[in-house]
């Protein structure tokens, strides 16, 4: 996979600044285009209510149009700094809708950028985006927190459990780990797990190594409510520069219930999160 093309997520949110630093460097680092894309809605009924007066509406609305095209203005002014030309687009549209429509966009490109969901505009739902891009942009997303990231992505951890998912993001992420002076294939075993039920490394770091990555194996073991947890704390103490996994392989509704690895990794990760589905 090369990456050519890209789309970063734009808002008026503090955040933004690390997530457009990241993506403006990775477009640079492989010569590729870069969007970025805001929201201004176009109605605010789905989260407000039919109760919110039509000026309180307008004025909100208006707001938010004048941040986003902020924001939107900063973020070319600082690709163009960069050396890079970023494409800055509006979409308007109805608020619960923006998840949706950012995704179909986000199929014409080879990477999406977003940042963590507790980090973003309260007007957006903000972890129904990240889904909708998991599950309806056929692309691979990249969760960039709020604290200023590292792009030179010289140690990158993959959690490895064997999953659909799993391999889906290791071979997306292989345009990462090529370059990497280190590659860690993390594996979270359960505490309760059987032996005979290991989870097996030999082929996948066969797999990867047949593609240029020397990948070197690190087993952990923790309670199934604690592998997010220990996940984490692995990852920063290997002080790596990115995560890559796989991403919601239980069902969504019942990693939203119970809280998921998945959604611990997306919270808490203080690291550039590589995800797929």
């Amino acid at each position: 996979m090369s990456i050519k093309d890209m789309v970063v997520h734009v808002d008026g949110a503090e955040a933004t600044r690390a997530r457009a630093a990241f993506a403006i460097a990775l477009a640079k680092a492989h010569d590729a285009h870069l969007v970025g894309i805001a929201f201004a809605p176009t109605a605010l009924l789905p989260l407000y209510g039919p109760d919110v007066g039509f000026a309180d509406m307008a004025e909100v609305m208006a707001s938010v149009k004048t941040q986003s095209e902020a924001a939107l203005k900063a973020f070319q002014e600082r690709a163009e700094l960069e050396g890079i030309k970023a494409e800055g687009r509006l979409v308007q549209c109805v608020s619960d809708e923006f998840p949706e429509d950012f995704a179909m966009c986000a199929r014409n490109f080879d990477i999406v950028i977003l940042g963590q969901p507790r980090d973003g505009d309260p007007l957006i739902g903000q972890y129904a985006l990240v889904e909708r891009c998991l599950f309806a942009s056929g692309r691979p997303v990249i969760i960039v927190p709020a604290v200023p990231a590292n792009s030179g992505l010289k140690t990158i951890v993959a959690a490895w459990d064997g999953s659909a998912e799993a391999a889906r993001a290791f071979n997306d992420a292989l345009i990462f780990m090529k370059p990497a002076m280190r590659v860690v294939l993390l594996v979270a075993s359960s505490i309760a797990q059987a032996s005979d039920t290991e989870i097996p490394t030999t082929d996948i770091v066969a797999h990867l190594r047949r593609h240029g990555v020397t990948a070197e194996v690190m087993q952990v073991n923790a309670r199934d409510a604690e592998i997010g947890r220990i996940l984490l704390t692995t990852c920063r103490e290997l002080q790596a520069d990115m995560i890559v996994m796989g991403a919601f392989h239980h069902s969504r509704l019942r990693q939203y219930i119970l809280g998921g690895v998945t959604l611990t990794m997306l919270e808490q990760a203080t690291t550039p999160l590589f995800l797929a589905h």
